[in-house]
């Protein structure tokens, strides 16, 4: 084999080698969550949608490969159409019934929903290197998928346990992107043009960019087929080709390889896209972008049509020799026409398009109440945070703003490759969503990784890093053979010649020490980047569960102690009761606890559920639960405390209707201090969770969490408080009128902690009073129950002790006759 070919063949391996070794590293610290999620010898996912996936998993595994598009546990007791598309999922249940032999068990099931996002964001290492090494160079791209592997924005969402569309997004975008990057570069390259499609039968090398492009498409449908906003991703091949084509006619080029690249591409998306979703589509013609519907095939229709108004435009501005400003100023101008004539011909779809455009600049309904929905430099209140992009990105964020500076000063005049100009807008693109909700830094991770690469890269050759490593690894001397050119010539070389040749034998023995200063600042600009990001990642290993012990309690007790609805696993018909809880809280009900929620994570049921905690009435709470069908009611400390100004803002009031907020100036500077008003006291959250029930007739505490053992022992921690709404027994009679009855039981919890349950009536003018009561006297001994008997105290001398309560007569709403003499009454008056 010739040295040229050996030292290529010996490039590639060493090439192969490198990328298994990045991929073996972000496989292992996608790994490194295992230990502390399956430590109770179950599976503990680490977000909140993670569980309503898993639900669908759990579906699409015995019912595969239909997946589970509306759901009777959600919004109950309505129901309600999951408008996310199902690959994940299908992805999620096929791993499951490899891993489990065709038959695999629920253990099994939850193992390869835990596994799955690391697999994807372990294969997403191969795309990342393919976009760095075609934009930049190999090294480039060796140290971009390393960089890459161990971000922490990215680990974040790729981890064990992680079961979430998001890693999904990343993998199938960035291998479209890439196969499209190289299909514009190859095509460029092989001087693709219309004419030359003649011609290829007979050229090969020409089937190379169209496959290529066609294979891009594909990756396109599967994300159309994985997230709703799919559809963003492809609107950015049209974007590209109006400001490449842009680019090309003012520098007089032709741009047929782009537009034949960009149509094929689209094209395979709207072929692959019509037989993916052809089971999800909904009936009928709807129209709709929040659902798998003819939505997206029209979408793409629509951008194929632009494609082709992009070409021939293009052509007409060729042709006539026009100033190259009318191309992008005219296109702009028909699409914000169009924009005009969709509004007045077909408001729902202006509508599908304004909301896509709201929800990825971070407006909506309910997104000002998402804490991942915020700008990436801002907190929920509005103050400036450098946090979240810190624990994102580490320092690989200030290394890639230095990197962009660098590519786009690189990137002017005739170095402006259609590979460049595509990743440049990519950037711009990502940068926008990230920087508007810093959800979206996950998708920021690829370009933020590259750019990294590239700067780190640009700086190490200019301390001629690997020149001088290499010396540090083979640090003996050798002299090497300087080529005389004269002999070659057959000429004796020079006394001159002879000087030359020994003075640069003399340098190169001299530089065969390692410069230690460019050694050690190498290593530093290399530790600057990736020791953060490597901290960071490995931080999620400590604490990966988003769901708290306190939470994961409550609702195995849910599960274990509440009556079974039914159709879990078949959620066609209706269960027979249903849970409430804050929407934050839903998908764990339904996946741990296996009970129908009224609200959820798809902000199903807020405005019942808001209403709800903030009702001051419990007429008006009763109401609302006879209305849904509720059985049990949730709260925790958060609701009561942090995520009550969320509450309060979807049940339409304000904040300052419940707190007197001000400001106070302490030794440590400003301080915000949040004083409650009675308006809080009167709240049904406020009355559940901070009283347990005081005052209400037809709430009974069921069930507390046990004290978070890791927090201080003077805390609580997160208590989550289980109530269940009951009938309740009616203590009825007669005593001096107009007077106040207080009926009082002694109660233990479940934890042992004790309360007085007490709750009042008036009589009316004839003395008489009602008051319904929600516990039973019989006491079992197991988990909230009484320690005494009823007594009822009319004014403060007039009690009687003893009044006992069956379970039989909270549940059937008895009424249980107990007249206090009304001398005693008014003797006491």
């Amino acid at each position: 084999m010739p040295p040229k070919s050996k030292q290529l063949t010996s490039n590639y391996k060493l090439g192969i080698i490198s990328i298994l070794a990045i991929i073996a590293v972000a496989f292992l610290i996608r790994m490194l969550t295992y230990a502390s999620l399956t430590a109770d010898g179950g599976i503990t996912f680490t977000g909140y949608d993670d569980y309503y996936h898993m639900r669908r998993i759990l579906y699409t595994v015995s019912s595969f490969p239909h997946s589970l598009n509306f759901d009777t546990y959600l919004n109950y007791p309505y129901g309600f159409e999951v408008g996310w598309p199902p690959f994940f999922d299908l992805l999620g249940a096929l791993l499951a019934i490899i891993i489990g032999g065709g038959q695999p068990d629920t253990h099994t099931v939850e193992f390869a929903g835990a596994l799955l996002p690391v697999l994807l964001g372990v294969l997403t290492v191969i795309p990342v290197y393919v976009v760095a090494a075609s934009v930049f160079d190999k090294k480039t791209g060796l140290l971009g998928a390393f960089v890459f592997a161990t971000l922490p924005a990215h680990v974040y969402i790729s981890r064990f346990g992680a079961a979430d569309h998001h890693v999904a997004e990343v993998l199938l975008s960035t291998a479209a992107y890439a196969l499209f990057i190289l299909a514009i570069k190859l095509a460029g390259e092989k001087n693709l043009t219309l004419s030359s499609l003649k011609n290829i039968s007979s050229d090969k090398n020409l089937i190379n960019p169209l496959g290529l492009a066609a294979a891009s498409g594909i990756f396109f449908s599967l994300i159309i087929f994985t997230w709703v906003g799919g559809p963003v991703f492809i609107s950015f091949i049209g974007l590209y080709a109006l400001v490449q084509r842009t680019i090309d006619l003012k520098a007089g080029k032709e741009s047929d390889y782009l537009f034949i690249c960009s149509v094929i591409t689209l094209l395979a998306t709207l072929l692959f896209t019509i037989p993916f979703a052809a089971g999800e589509i909904r009936p009928g013609l709807e129209m709709s972008a929040m659902y798998l519907s003819w939505f997206q095939v029209v979408y793409v229709l629509i951008m194929l049509a632009g494609l082709f108004l992009l070409w021939g435009f293009s052509i007409y501005v060729s042709k006539k020799e026009m100033d190259w400003k009318y191309y992008p100023g005219v296109l702009i101008l028909i699409l914000v026409s169009g924009l005009f004539l969709v509004r007045i011909f077909s408001v729902e779809y202006y509508g599908f398009i304004v909301e896509g455009l709201r929800f990825f600049s971070g407006k909506g309904e309910y997104i000002g109440t998402i804490s991942e929905a915020v700008p990436l430099f801002l907190t929920s209140q509005g103050k400036l945070t450098f946090s979240s992009v810190l624990g994102s990105f580490g320092l690989t964020f200030l290394a890639a703003l230095a990197g962009l500076f660098l590519f786009v000063l690189e990137l002017k005049g005739e170095k402006a490759k259609p590979e460049g100009v595509f990743f440049l807008l990519w950037t711009l693109f990502y940068a926008y969503l990230a920087l508007s909700q810093r959800r979206f830094t996950y998708l920021f991770a690829v370009n933020i990784s590259i750019l990294t690469a590239y700067i780190l890269w640009v700086l190490l050759e200019s301390l001629d890093f690997e020149t001088e490593a290499k010396k540090l690894v083979k640090p003996e001397n050798k002299t090497e053979k300087v080529p005389d050119s004269s002999l070659k010539r057959g000429k004796k070389a020079g006394s001159k010649t002879k000087f030359k040749n020994r003075q640069a034998t003399e340098s190169k023995n001299t530089s065969a020490e390692p410069d230690y200063f460019k050694l050690v600042s190498g290593v530093a600009l290399i530790g600057l980047v990736f020791v953060p990001s490597i901290w960071f990642g490995v931080s999620f290993s400590k604490d990966p569960a988003s769901i708290d012990p306190e939470w994961k309690d409550s609702l195995n007790w849910l599960e274990a102690s509440t009556p079974a609805t039914s159709y879990y696993l078949d959620p066609t018909e209706t269960p027979e009761y249903g849970v409430l809880s804050w929407w934050d809280y839903g998908n764990w009900i339904v996946y741990i606890g296996k009970r129908p929620a009224v609200s959820n994570n798809f902000q199903t049921g807020v405005e019942d559920s808001a209403n709800f905690f903030i009702s001051n009435s419990e007429e008006e709470a009763k109401t609302i639960m006879d209305k849904l069908n509720v059985k049990y009611v949730i709260t925790d400390t958060q609701m009561a405390k942090g995520k009550f100004g969320s509450i309060v803002e979807l049940a339409g009031k304000e904040i300052g209707d419940y707190y007197n907020v001000s400001t106070v100036q302490e030794k440590t500077g400003l301080r915000t201090v949040a004083t409650a008003k009675q308006a809080y006291m009167d709240t049904e959250i406020y009355k559940l969770y901070e009283i347990d029930g005081i005052g209400l007739g037809n709430l009974r505490l069921v069930h507390e969490s046990s004290p978070n053992t890791t927090e201080d022992e003077n805390s609580s921690g997160n208590t989550v408080k289980v109530f269940e709404y009951v009938k309740g027994a009616i203590l009825s009679g007669t005593t001096a009128p107009n007077a106040t009855v207080i009926a009082k039981l002694e109660v233990s919890s479940n934890t042992g902690r004790e309360f007085l349950y007490q709750n009042g009536a008036m009589a009316d003018e004839n003395g008489s009073f009602e008051i319904t009561v929600p516990y039973s006297t019989e006491n079992t001994g197991e988990g909230v129950h009484a320690t005494s008997a009823y007594s009822l105290t009319a004014g403060e001398n007039s009690t009687i002790e003893g009044i006992q309560v069956t379970e039989n007569d909270i549940q059937n709403g008895t009424r249980i006759e107990v007249n206090i003499p009304q001398n005693e009454a008014e003797n006491e008056e």
